[in-house]
């Protein structure tokens, strides 16, 4: 399929569907993650897996400021006919994620102990979470890798690739869940385990493709110095400042929730992650889907197809929005029993508080996050960046402090969706001044 001349819905759909799938594969992993820690393991589990999510954001958020990056570059580097180049920036960028995720997690693992009493573990936690992150750290290496090797194999015309590998490794972790911790009886270890074997399969499944007739990226040598990296690198760096965001705020929000409501709190910010993390994959599918597409009628200098490929993508959001608003005020309780026990009453009821307020997030989560993509695809990193680190860094961190002050404990509920409001504005701001129109 030619991108930048073919049917523009049939491109937007052909990328896009997968991409949603491949997402929803993976939330659905995570969510059936919850269902057996909730339900097998305890609100405790719940709250160890949450204590480790910095860690996570961290080294997910660098890997995908490689893969975003240097991806963008290939794909315009292909849109323009150079495909020699698009081969170097693939190889360095494998070479590059390769280095730097072994090198940290090593790090990481050997300071595993100090690194988890940072990030706010009490006593109670501290057992379960290292139980669980040093089985976690010895796998993410190959989920770094297979970031990458995804990213380029979805620039390189095989978004479908992508998807059915995404989609087996969910089914993977979701296996090894039931067999780990339920049959075999594993508890926190066997959940780690299954998640750290899942992330394994995407090499095994990814990396044939780049030895292939059907690739048009190839290994080479990697000729000249690593700066068109760093170049490539800046321009994925909101999805860096996104990801690390994430985590800083999840270790502020862990902090205000178990000082306001204990370890019950961090518990129900958990099961509130896992109700975000829902819609926001799904809409994060489309906006990932359209950076290959934009990226390449961007060197093609298509700029209505651009237009066109921005608004089907904005409907499509809106529509995945609705959804979850209409999911979340309708049974709110029933969601919210997938991941806790009969007996967590406690923490159930923070769940239901959250409930009455986190669905406003979802009216304006899905537009910053196109606009946000949209700016990566055209080599406007900045602008990108300051969409994704006001969402998920700064109005977060503002309001958290703010906002209890004057609404007490529902201003903690409201910080989401008033930070998703906020950056809602400057996003179309944003937007106007540098149209598709403008920029081409």
């Amino acid at each position: 399929m030619n991108v930048t001349k073919d049917k523009i819905s049939s491109v937007f759909f052909k990328y896009s569907i997968p991409s949603v799938l491949g997402m929803l594969a993976i939330s659905s992993a995570s969510i059936v993650d919850g269902f057996f820690i909730g339900n097998y393991v305890g609100a405790f589990g719940l709250a160890a897996i949450n204590i480790s999510l910095p860690i996570f954001s961290f080294l997910f958020g660098f890997a995908l400021m490689i893969a975003i990056g240097t991806s963008v570059v290939a794909g315009k580097l292909i849109g323009e006919g150079n495909n020699q180049t698009a081969s170097i920036i693939f190889t360095k960028a494998v070479i590059s994620i390769v280095i730097f995720s072994f090198l940290s997690c090593s790090i990481l693992y050997f300071n595993i102990e100090t690194l988890l009493y940072y990030l706010g573990a009490n006593e109670n936690l501290m057992d379960i979470a290292i139980e669980y992150l040093s089985i976690i750290l010895i796998f993410i290496p190959f989920l770094m890798i297979g970031i990458v090797l995804d990213y380029f194999v979805r620039i390189d015309n095989r978004p479908n690739l992508a998807f059915i590998t995404m989609l087996l490794s969910s089914i993977i972790n979701i296996v090894l869940d039931y067999f780990f911790i339920v049959y075999l009886q594993k508890g926190i270890f066997g959940a780690a385990l299954a998640t750290g074997i899942s992330q394994l399969s995407l090499i095994f499944i990814l990396l044939p493709h780049f030895f292939s007739n059907k690739a048009t990226l190839k290994f080479v040598s990697p000729i000249g110095n690593y700066i068109q990296i760093l170049k490539a690198t800046y321009n994925g760096a909101s999805e860096f400042i996104n990801e690390i965001s994430v985590g800083i705020t999840t270790l502020i929000f862990n902090y205000i929730m178990i000082k306001t409501f204990s370890t019950e709190g961090v518990a129900a910010f958990a099961v509130i992650n896992y109700l975000l993390w829902i819609g926001i994959m799904i809409s994060f599918g489309i906006s990932d889907s359209l950076q290959p597409i934009i990226s390449k009628n961007f060197g093609a200098k298509e700029n209505k197809r651009i237009e066109e490929f921005l608004k089907i993508a904005f409907i499509s959001t809106y529509i995945v929005g609705f959804f979850m608003i209409a999911l979340i005020i309708l049974v709110p309780e029933q969601l919210a029993n997938l991941f806790l026990e009969d007996t967590n009453y406690e923490t159930k009821q923070i769940v239901l508080n959250f409930v009455t307020f986190i669905w406003i997030a979802f009216l304006f989560n899905g537009s910053n996050l196109i606009v946000s993509a949209y700016f990566t695809a055209i080599h406007k990193p900045l602008h990108s960046a300051i969409i994704a680190i006001s969402r998920s860094f700064i109005f977060p961190v503002l309001f958290i402090f703010i906002l209890p002050m004057i609404f007490e404990k529902n201003g903690i509920f409201l910080v989401i969706p008033i930070a998703e409001f906020i950056t809602f504005i400057i996003a179309i701001v944003l937007f106007k001044n540098f149209s598709p129109r403008k920029i081409v």
